[in-house]
C-alpha cells in the first residue's frame, strides 16, 4: 500500500516542524556556551560538539525529506 499525499504532505511537515524546532535549540544552547556559561575548554569542546551534532541532524532531515519525495514520485505513478 502506498502512503496518500495527504499522509505524504503531514510527513513533511512534521519533519520541517521537528527540524525548525531542533535548529532553534541548538543554536541557543552555543549561544549560551558561546556566551560564557561554560568557560575554558570544556565550553569549546560542548559547542564545537554541538555544531558538529546541529549538521549531522540537518543532514538526517535532509535525507527524510529526499526519502518523502521519492515516496511523492512513487505514488503519482
Amino acid at each position: 500500500m502506498m502512503a496518500t499525499q495527504e499522509q505524504i504532505d503531514r510527513a513533511r511537515l512534521h519533519i520541517e516542524q521537528l527540524r525548525d524546532h531542533h535548529a532553534g535549540e541548538v543554536i541557543a544552547l552555543v549561544r549560551l556556551i558561546e556566551g560564557g556559561a561554560l568557560k575554558g575548554p570544556a565550553g569549546d569542546r560542548l559547542a564545537a560538539d554541538l555544531l558538529t551534532w546541529d549538521r549531522a541532524f540537518k543532514d538526517f532531515f535532509t535525507r527524510a525529506l529526499a526519502l518523502l519525495d521519492g515516496l511523492q514520485g512513487a505514488s503519482a505513478r
